[in-house]
Order: structure tokens, then sequence, then C-alpha cells
């Protein structure tokens, strides 16, 4: 049996999950926390511009719909600030045509709540997968 190098070891994943309902943020939580996952939480954009600027993240889960700094406007604001942090954008309205463009322009994927558990650990896979791909790039 071969042994793991440290190397070789899955750093821990850094997420911040942006909603405005705890409900959402917890579900989030839990299903994150057994993916070798490290959770922070935001309820809205404004509250995820601040920890985004004071910490270190590789993945931002965001409800569209909230108070104060929507998800489009936290999305394009992360492509200028942050354009190495992956984004998934996840709503329970429908989406408009210039909402479409800017998550296809932005967005790692998009979730259509109810949130699916199989779908999440796709995406926490899928951006492990681009972060090795840009660290053996370097």
């Amino acid at each position: 049996m071969k042994e793991r190098s440290d190397k070789d070891a899955i750093d821990p994943l850094h997420v911040l999950v942006v909603d405005d309902e705890p409900i959402i943020r917890e579900l989030l939580q839990a299903m994150l926390c057994n993916m070798q996952v490290s959770v922070t939480l935001a309820g809205n954009g404004v509250e995820a511009q601040r920890k985004i600027l004071s910490g270190s993240y590789q993945l931002v889960i965001t409800d569209i719909n909230m108070p104060e700094m929507d998800g489009i406007a936290l999305l394009r604001w992360l492509k200028i600030k942050k354009p190495d942090i992956d984004i998934v954008v996840m709503t329970g309205y429908d989406l408009t045509r210039d909402m479409l463009k800017t998550i296809g322009d932005t967005a790692m994927e998009c979730f259509v709540k109810p949130l699916e558990p199989v779908k999440v650990h796709a995406a926490v896979q899928h951006c492990r997968a681009r972060i090795r791909l840009r660290d053996n790039m370097r």
C-alpha cells in the first residue's frame, strides 16, 4: 500500500456560503462538512465582500436574491477583485436573460433550489480539480 505524502494530502477547501436565509446557509454547511471543507457563512453580498477581503477562499456559493447586495452584484465584484475564486450560484427564482449572461460569464455552476447534495459535491470536486490544475501549471 502506497503511503500518502504531505503533497498528496488534500488541503481543506475554503468555501464562503452566502445566503440571506439561515436555514439554507446551515443546510449547505452540513452538506460541506463531510467533504474536508472549511465553511464560512455570510448573510448577504456586503458581508461576503468583507469576509473575502479579509480571508482566503477558493469557492463562493452564493444566492442571487439577497438584501443590501445581491448575488449578481457580488459576481461582478468577484470577477474584478478576485477572479481566481470559483463561484457557484443558487436561486429559487426564474432567471432573466441578463442574469443568465452574467452567471454564464462568471460562475462555474448554477443550482436551482432546493439544493441537491450530489450537485454540491460535484461542484466541490470540480473546484478542487481546477485548483490542482492551476497549481500544476505554476
